[in-house]
Order: C-alpha cells, then sequence, then structure tokens
C-alpha cells in the first residue's frame, strides 16, 4: 500500500487533496502534518512513499523540511511534489534544486485537480518503486561480486611452503573482479609456473581467469614442455570463444627442473630473471600469438639456468602502463630498470622489493590503478 505524506498547515487544503488522490490512485493511504516539524516525525516513524509539500507554514517551512530530508539517508529517495502559492522562479528554482520532483502552484482549477495532480503523483510514484527497485538490485550485485570477489582471490592464494621455491605475491584489481592470473605447481619433481593477463575487467575476465587456472593445470599434467601447454590453452580457449574474438589474451608458462628454465610466452611482458653475487640480470625473452586469435598458433621453448637464491620476477603490464597519461606509459623495459635500483633488497627482502617496485610505478593502491595488477616472484631455494 502506498503512504502519501500531505504537509500543509491548512487542514481544508489537506482534505481536498487526499479526495483528490484517493479517487485516482488505488491501495493508498494518507498521512497528515500541518508543519514541517510534524513532517519529520512521521518521516521518522513511517514508511513514505511520496510527500506533497507545502511551502509557507508556521515553525519549520516547506524549505527546511525539503533540505533536511534531502540530507537523510533514508528519505533522500522520497519523491517530493511542492504545492505551494509561492509563483516567482527563485523559490521555483530553489525547492527543484533543493531535490523537489515536482511543483504545483495554487489555487488550481477543477480540471487540474482531476488531471495533472493525480498524474503527478502517479509519476512520482513509480518513479520511487522503479529507482528502489534498482537501488535493491544493485545492492543485491554488489553483494554477489563481493562474493565473486573472495572466490576469484583463493586462485591467487599460493603461499603454502614449496619445495623448491619461495613465492611472493601481489594482486590488486581494479574494479571488484579482475582478470589477471597466476599459479605454481610442484608435480613430478618439475616446478610448472604461469602468469596471464585477460583482456577487460569485470565478470567475463574473472571467468576467464577461473576457467585458465583449471586449464593450465589440467594441461601440465598431460605435457613435457611449456610451449605444448601453451598450444593446449590456446586451442581450448580458441574454440571456447569462437563467438567472441574480441575475448583474448597473453600468458607465460615457465618449468623448472634441476638448473634448468624452459619457458615459452604467448604475448606477455617478459618476467626478469634476477641473478645474485652482481650477475646480469636477464629478461626470458620470448614471443608468440595472443590466446585465442588463431586455432594452430605455435609456440617455442627457450632455456636459461637458474641457482639457487636466484629469483624469476613475473608481472603484468597493469604495473608500468598509464592509460590515463599514455606519455607517462612505461615499457616492460622500464620494470628491470626500476628493479634493478632495488637489487640490494631483491633477493634478501622479497615483500619489501615488491612494495617499492609498485610505489616508483605510482602504484599503491586500488584508487592509482586503470588496470589489474598482478605480480608473481619465485626464489629458488
Amino acid at each position: 500500500m502506498y503512504r502519501i505524506l500531505i504537509v500543509d498547515d491548512m487542514l481544508v487544503n489537506r482534505k481536498l487533496m487526499k479526495k483528490v488522490l484517493k479517487d485516482s490512485i488505488e491501495n493508498v493511504c494518507f498521512l497528515d502534518a500541518e508543519d514541517g516539524f510534524q513532517a519529520l516525525e512521521i518521516l521518522e516513524q513511517e514508511d513514505v512513499h511520496l510527500v506533497i509539500l507545502d511551502l509557507m507554514m508556521p515553525g519549520k517551512d516547506g524549505y527546511e523540511v525539503l533540505e533536511e530530508m534531502k540530507q537523510h539517508s533514508q528519505h533522500s529517495d522520497i519523491p517530493v511534489i511542492v504545492n505551494s502559492a509561492v509563483t516567482d522562479m527563485e523559490s521555483i528554482k530553489r525547492t527543484l534544486e533543493l531535490g523537489a520532483m515536482d511543483y504545483f502552484t495554487k489555487p488550481i482549477t477543477p480540471e487540474q485537480m482531476k488531471v495533472i495532480i493525480p498524474l503527478k503523483a502517479n509519476n512520482a510514484l513509480k518513479f520511487y518503486e522503479q529507482k528502489k527497485e534498482l537501488k535493491e538490485i544493485n545492492s543485491r550485485m554488489k553483494n554477489e561480486l563481493k562474493i565473486a570477489s573472495l572466490l576469484q582471490s583463493a586462485l591467487f592464494r599460493n603461499n603454502k611452503d614449496h619445495e623448491r621455491m619461495n613465492i611472493t605475491q601481489k594482486y590488486m584489481a581494479c574494479d571488484e573482479l579482475g582478470g589477471d592470473l597466476f599459479d605454481y605447481v610442484e608435480m613430478n619433481n618439475r616446478s610448472w609456473f604461469m602468469i596471464a593477463d585477460i583482456t577487460g575487467h569485470g565478470v567475463a575476465a574473472s571467468m576467464v581467469a577461473s576457467m585458465l587456472k583449471v586449464v593450465f593445470n589440467h594441461a601440465i599434467a598431460g605435457n613435457e614442455q611449456p610451449s605444448e601447454v601453451l598450444e593446449e590453452i590456446n586451442l581450448t580457449f580458441y574454440n571456447l570463444m569462437s563467438d567472441n574474438t574480441s575475448l583474448c589474451f597473453s600468458v607465460f608458462v615457465g618449468k623448472l627442473e634441476d638448473d634448468t628454465v624452459t619457458y615459452s610466452n604467448a604475448g606477455h611482458p617478459y618476467p626478469i630473471l634476477i641473478r645474485k653475487d652482481g650477475a646480469e640480470w636477464e629478461p626470458l625473452k620470448a614471443n608468440g600469438y595472443l590466446i585465442g586469435l588463431f586455432n594452430d598458433a605455435e609456440y617455442e621453448d627457450h632455456t636459461t639456468s637458474i641457482s639457487k637464491g636466484e629469483g624469476i620476477l613475473h608481472f603484468t603490464d597493469g604495473l608500468f602502463e598509464n592509460p590515463r597519461d599514455p606519455e607517462e606509459s612505461k615499457s616492460h623495459t622500464s620494470v628491470l630498470e626500476h628493479a634493478k635500483l632495488l637489487d640490494n633488497i631483491a633477493l634478501n627482502k622479497p615483500e619489501n622489493f615488491l612494495d617499492q617496485l609498485m610505489a616508483s610505478f605510482g602504484k599503491t593502491n586500488k584508487n592509482q590503478l586503470d588496470d589489474d595488477i598482478a605480480i608473481m616472484y619465485l626464489i629458488r631455494k
């Protein structure tokens, strides 16, 4: 049932308004207030769907009621139609600026009473219902996104003790859900690792990231080399996304076996092999088509060695790019330059190293992001 609050210091005006609206609006009840103080008390006690408000009243006038309503979180969405004998444009402008939905002036003709006022009231009630429904939908979506975000964060929980690598990781999504992913798996005396950057953000990108984790774990169980893993990932997602060629992504896959790192790349920024004892740091250079572009894409394997105590720094382009100012955007080579400035802590204080690296690009909190950031830093034990 609709509840309409009629605020007017004249009893006859309130009775007339109720009669007009009762004859044209179904399922309605009315609340009366003869001044602004009463109106605000009723708003605190009752669930009101529409306020028809006089401006000129003793005590607290209509301007004050309107202003207080719009500053109150529980009352700000209630539509207000101003009904007043004040006809100057400044007063009308002021009420609309304070948040009134509509305005009509007294006196009004019988024809206006029968047609215009009921139409204004019905429109206001429909507007209120639609706005309330949208807020409820938005609230449900926020709750669902929060749950989805918690589930997605589980994809990055890889801090358990591993036999061959120490893992330090950072992840910040620019929206509730992100499209970056990394993973590390030890299997059959091998260490497999992967980092990916899915195009876009939000639900679709996060679902692709979740699927990619499953496909990656399946692929490393049945293939020997990173290039074969990428080819299986590519074919799987090409077939899944054949009707949506705009959804593609980069992936880097590596494998540690004994002292050898074998790796292959599908369009991802080069990770950095961080050497110890002053040795030259090495970008793990490899190129290949993005995942999902071609069904028959082939990838190449590359190898290098890694000693105990050395690390591999993986990152997505959200770390170094700045879409708000393309001139300030860096290339992936700038990550190597920034990281070298922190060589004194890179291998012995990995958490501090990543914090300072992100800070050097001005990426320290979510408000500074236009893209997701994922960093996985592996140090061989």
